[in-house]
Protein backbone atom coordinates (compact mmCIF):
# COMPACT_ATOMS: atom_id res chain seq x y z
CA UNK A 1 0.00 0.00 0.00
CA UNK A 2 1.22 3.53 -0.44
CA UNK A 3 1.35 6.39 1.56
CA UNK A 4 -1.09 8.25 -0.42
CA UNK A 5 -3.68 5.11 -0.34
CA UNK A 6 -6.31 4.17 2.10
CA UNK A 7 -6.57 1.04 3.47
CA UNK A 8 -8.25 -2.16 2.13
CA UNK A 9 -10.01 -3.02 5.29
CA UNK A 10 -10.68 -1.08 7.57
CA UNK A 11 -13.50 1.61 9.87
CA UNK A 12 -13.71 4.13 7.20
CA UNK A 13 -13.75 7.33 8.96
CA UNK A 14 -15.50 10.45 7.25
CA UNK A 15 -13.14 13.10 7.70
CA UNK A 16 -10.67 10.94 6.59
CA UNK A 17 -12.14 10.30 3.25
CA UNK A 18 -13.64 14.13 2.79
CA UNK A 19 -9.17 15.58 2.86
CA UNK A 20 -8.14 12.46 0.60
CA UNK A 21 -10.79 14.05 -2.08
CA UNK A 22 -8.05 16.78 -2.08
CA UNK A 23 -5.09 14.63 -2.27
CA UNK A 24 -2.95 15.28 -4.87
CA UNK A 25 -3.68 11.81 -6.80
CA UNK A 26 -6.56 11.08 -8.66
CA UNK A 27 -6.54 7.72 -7.87
CA UNK A 28 -6.44 8.75 -3.85
CA UNK A 29 -9.54 11.05 -4.76
CA UNK A 30 -11.36 8.89 -6.79
CA UNK A 31 -10.98 6.06 -4.13
CA UNK A 32 -12.16 8.11 -1.24
CA UNK A 33 -14.86 9.06 -3.46
CA UNK A 34 -16.21 5.40 -4.11
CA UNK A 35 -15.68 5.59 0.02
CA UNK A 36 -17.99 8.31 0.65
CA UNK A 37 -20.57 7.19 -1.82
CA UNK A 38 -20.30 3.64 -0.01
CA UNK A 39 -21.01 6.03 3.13
CA UNK A 40 -24.53 7.39 1.87
CA UNK A 41 -26.35 9.26 3.53
CA UNK A 42 -23.77 10.55 6.22
CA UNK A 43 -21.44 11.81 3.53
CA UNK A 44 -24.10 13.95 1.94
CA UNK A 45 -23.78 16.82 3.83
CA UNK A 46 -19.97 17.50 3.70
CA UNK A 47 -20.46 16.60 0.28
CA UNK A 48 -22.75 19.72 0.09
CA UNK A 49 -20.78 22.08 1.53
CA UNK A 50 -17.88 21.13 -0.79
CA UNK A 51 -19.58 22.18 -3.67
CA UNK A 52 -18.11 25.60 -2.67
CA UNK A 53 -14.59 24.38 -1.85
CA UNK A 54 -11.56 26.48 -3.69
CA UNK A 55 -10.20 23.65 -5.43
CA UNK A 56 -12.66 22.47 -8.65
CA UNK A 57 -11.53 18.72 -8.43
CA UNK A 58 -12.89 18.79 -4.82
CA UNK A 59 -15.98 19.89 -6.25
CA UNK A 60 -15.99 17.49 -8.62
CA UNK A 61 -15.63 14.69 -6.39
CA UNK A 62 -18.11 16.04 -3.90
CA UNK A 63 -20.78 16.11 -6.92
CA UNK A 64 -19.94 12.54 -7.72
CA UNK A 65 -20.54 11.43 -4.44
CA UNK A 66 -23.61 12.93 -4.17
CA UNK A 67 -25.08 11.41 -7.79
CA UNK A 68 -23.70 8.03 -6.66
CA UNK A 69 -25.57 8.41 -3.37
CA UNK A 70 -28.77 9.30 -5.05
CA UNK A 71 -30.08 11.54 -1.83
CA UNK A 72 -32.89 13.81 -2.66
CA UNK A 73 -31.16 16.72 -0.64
CA UNK A 74 -28.76 16.78 -3.25
CA UNK A 75 -30.80 18.37 -6.15
CA UNK A 76 -30.75 21.99 -5.26
CA UNK A 77 -26.85 22.23 -4.51
CA UNK A 78 -26.18 19.90 -7.44
CA UNK A 79 -28.81 22.06 -9.83
CA UNK A 80 -26.56 25.50 -8.43
CA UNK A 81 -23.19 23.50 -9.32
CA UNK A 82 -24.59 23.66 -12.34
CA UNK A 83 -23.23 27.00 -12.87
CA UNK A 84 -20.21 25.90 -12.08
CA UNK A 85 -17.03 28.14 -13.63
CA UNK A 86 -15.31 24.95 -14.60
CA UNK A 87 -16.89 22.32 -16.83
CA UNK A 88 -15.46 19.21 -15.46
CA UNK A 89 -17.63 19.90 -12.48
CA UNK A 90 -20.68 21.38 -14.36
CA UNK A 91 -20.38 17.75 -16.33
CA UNK A 92 -20.58 16.02 -12.93
CA UNK A 93 -23.49 17.87 -11.63
CA UNK A 94 -25.09 17.06 -14.66
CA UNK A 95 -24.74 13.49 -14.36
CA UNK A 96 -25.66 13.45 -10.99
CA UNK A 97 -28.59 15.37 -11.16
CA UNK A 98 -29.91 12.33 -13.48
CA UNK A 99 -28.60 10.01 -10.61
CA UNK A 100 -31.15 11.35 -8.27
CA UNK A 101 -33.72 11.67 -10.70
CA UNK A 102 -35.49 14.51 -9.55
CA UNK A 103 -38.02 15.99 -12.17
CA UNK A 104 -37.81 19.52 -10.88
CA UNK A 105 -34.05 18.77 -12.65
CA UNK A 106 -35.26 18.51 -15.93
CA UNK A 107 -35.44 22.66 -16.77
CA UNK A 108 -32.17 22.84 -15.95
CA UNK A 109 -30.66 20.25 -17.64
CA UNK A 110 -32.45 21.81 -20.73
CA UNK A 111 -30.86 24.67 -20.69
CA UNK A 112 -26.95 22.56 -20.04
CA UNK A 113 -27.86 21.42 -23.70
CA UNK A 114 -26.58 24.85 -24.72
CA UNK A 115 -23.15 24.45 -22.56
CA UNK A 116 -19.90 25.38 -24.49
CA UNK A 117 -18.51 22.16 -23.56
CA UNK A 118 -19.69 19.17 -25.47
CA UNK A 119 -18.89 16.37 -22.65
CA UNK A 120 -21.52 19.12 -20.49
CA UNK A 121 -24.00 18.65 -23.45
CA UNK A 122 -23.44 14.89 -23.30
CA UNK A 123 -24.06 14.41 -19.73
CA UNK A 124 -27.27 16.60 -19.38
CA UNK A 125 -28.60 14.56 -22.12
CA UNK A 126 -27.98 11.03 -20.66
CA UNK A 127 -29.41 12.60 -17.69
CA UNK A 128 -32.46 14.02 -18.91
CA UNK A 129 -32.94 10.82 -20.54
CA UNK A 130 -32.65 8.87 -17.33
CA UNK A 131 -35.61 11.35 -15.94
CA UNK A 132 -37.88 10.58 -18.67
CA UNK A 133 -40.94 12.18 -18.87
CA UNK A 134 -42.40 14.53 -21.94
CA UNK A 135 -40.76 17.62 -20.87
CA UNK A 136 -37.37 15.67 -20.83
CA UNK A 137 -38.20 14.44 -24.57
CA UNK A 138 -39.45 17.82 -25.77
CA UNK A 139 -36.06 19.14 -24.43
CA UNK A 140 -34.21 16.51 -26.18
CA UNK A 141 -36.02 16.75 -29.16
CA UNK A 142 -35.45 21.15 -29.49
CA UNK A 143 -31.69 20.06 -28.71
CA UNK A 144 -31.45 17.63 -31.48
CA UNK A 145 -32.94 19.83 -33.78
CA UNK A 146 -29.60 22.46 -33.23
CA UNK A 147 -26.68 20.29 -31.75
CA UNK A 148 -23.95 20.03 -34.37
CA UNK A 149 -21.32 18.21 -32.90
CA UNK A 150 -21.62 14.13 -33.40
CA UNK A 151 -21.08 12.67 -29.90
CA UNK A 152 -23.60 14.82 -28.62
CA UNK A 153 -25.75 14.22 -31.25
CA UNK A 154 -25.71 10.30 -30.41
CA UNK A 155 -25.69 11.03 -26.80
CA UNK A 156 -29.52 13.13 -27.11
CA UNK A 157 -30.12 10.55 -29.66
CA UNK A 158 -29.56 7.14 -26.71
CA UNK A 159 -31.20 10.00 -24.34
CA UNK A 160 -34.44 9.81 -26.18
CA UNK A 161 -34.63 5.82 -26.59
CA UNK A 162 -34.08 5.57 -22.91
CA UNK A 163 -36.86 7.81 -22.02
CA UNK A 164 -39.39 5.64 -24.51
CA UNK A 165 -39.65 7.95 -26.86
CA UNK A 166 -41.38 6.81 -30.52
CA UNK A 167 -38.91 7.52 -33.88
CA UNK A 168 -35.83 7.66 -32.63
Amino acid sequence: MTPNMLPETGDDHLDLLLSRLSDPEKAVRAEAASRLAALGRPAVPACIALLQNDEWRVRYRAAEVLGLVGDGEAYAPLALALGDGKDHVRYMAAKGLGLVGDRRAVAHLGRMQHDENEFVRRSAASSLGKIGGEEAIGLLRAALDVEVNDGVRAAIRGALREAGADGV
